[in-house]
């Protein structure tokens, strides 16, 4: 019994031992440690540390009295500078490289105190050395011309390629990708260089396959998911522009040709879009009703290079151009007979239209590519003529008609013409 309450004894003056030591080594080497830190990163206090430490007895104060102190230092900082100085330019730039590799801190000193001393000979040391650092070996330099030049290639394609017609570049493009005369990734490069715009243009009217394949050739995937981007929203607004074309069938040709007759509602393109997928005969009487000719000449050009790049989709504008033709025919005859209807009374007027309205003369026929057809008779013609009139003239021409055929003539006037 006596011998375990020994060990026990024992046991717990070595655990109190541990403690007291593990405390000392804790509130020792914490300590320690910072000023370690501190005396190799903090040259400030490296300095007091050393004047301190010098001062010790023993060979601790001789240790630390070896080492310059701040002003001894900054003296031999001095004599280095001053020998570059003196010293042949190209022999101070290659000791500054070396110096500069090994302790940049010294380096930055020894510049600062070169200037110092004298500023026009430290400016031709550091022009050396900003010379000596753009230079490098022949192989890099030869790797960069070469990289260089094949850039130049690709810009010099690109602005030739933005020089062609869009028709004209997206068949070029085409004929060397199927030739095989220029690879996806030469494209892809060079479509690059180009602007968007261009490039979004182009890319809409490829195939779908080979737009993909181009665009994954682009360097920049910045660039590539911008232009995929505007793509997509590219194809979204004709859908929507689709839509409305379907509504502007069901609408007046007036207010068509106000609304469609210009660019202030829809750009050009867009407009393009509208009158490619409405009906052929809507689309020439809005066409042929628009006030500006310019416009119209211009909006039509487009419409033919549109149907250059995109055959198989929307109408033929040789058919447009033919309807607008039967149309101004039809609107010159009515402008002739107002001119004869001018003088007549209105009773007349109604009886000349009574006999236009039910008779079968003067039919106009004509079926166009896209299998809708056009035809104007002599019932057309009263209707233009009823509706060309003043609204007091065209009352009293209506009111002289027999009632029957003045309620079906006026049910017709309320529709689109």
């Amino acid at each position: 019994m006596a011998t375990s309450n020994a060990i026990e004894k024992e046991t717990a003056s070595l655990n109190i031992g541990k403690i007291i030591v593990i405390v000392l080594v804790v509130f020792t080497m914490i300590p320690a440690t910072i000023l370690g830190i501190m005396y190799f990163t903090n040259e400030n206090f490296k300095y007091i540390a050393n004047n301190y430490l010098s001062q010790s007895p023993g060979f601790i104060g001789t240790y630390f009295q070896s080492f310059p102190t701040r002003e001894e230092k900054e003296a031999r900082k001095k004599l280095v500078a001053n020998y570059l100085l003196n010293t042949d330019v190209s022999r101070a730039s290659d000791k500054l490289t070396i110096i500069k590799q090994e302790d940049e801190a010294l380096y930055n000193d020894l510049i600062r105190i070169m200037g110092q001393i004298n500023s026009k000979q430290t400016e031709k040391v550091l022009e050396l050395l900003r010379d000596n650092s753009l230079k490098k070996d022949i192989l890099t330099l030869t790797l960069e011309q070469i990289e260089a030049d094949n850039k130049n290639t690709l810009v010099d394609k690109a602005k030739f390629y933005e020089t062609l017609t869009l028709a004209n570049l997206i068949k070029e493009i085409e004929q060397n990708l199927m030739n095989e005369f220029v690879s996806f990734r030469e494209i892809g490069l060079i479509m690059e260089q180009m602007k968007d715009a261009t490039t979004i243009k182009v890319l809409k009217h490829l195939d779908e396959d080979v737009t993909t394949r181009i665009l994954s050739n682009f360097e920049s995937k910045e660039k590539q998911g911008k232009i995929q981007q505007n793509l997509h929203q590219l194809k979204d607004k004709e859908l929507s522009l689709m839509n409305a074309a379907q509504i502007y069938n069901g609408e007046k040709i007036e207010i068509l040709a106000k609304e469609l007759g210009d660019e202030k509602k829809y750009k050009l393109d867009e407009l393009i879009v509208i009158f490619r997928n409405m009906d052929l005969l809507q689309t020439a009487k809005t066409f042929n009703r628009m006030e500006d000719a310019q416009f119209q000449s211009k909006l039509l050009s487009k419409m033919k290079e549109a149907e250059i790049l995109e055959p198989d989709q929307g109408l033929k504008t040789d058919d447009v151009l033919l309807a607008m033709r039967l149309f101004r025919q039809h609107d010159e005859r009515v402008n002739d007979l107002i001119k004869v209807y001018g003088k007549m009374t209105a009773q007349q007027i109604a009886d000349l239209i009574e006999n236009l309205y039910k008779g079968n003369g003067n039919i106009i026929k004509e079926t166009f590519s896209n299998k809708e057809s056009i035809t104007i008779t002599d019932k057309d013609l009263a209707l233009g003529l009823l509706r060309s009139l003043k609204e007091k003239t065209q009352a009293e021409v209506i009111a002289a008609l027999e009632s029957k055929l003045g309620s079906e003539i006026s049910k017709q006037l309320t529709m689109p013409d």
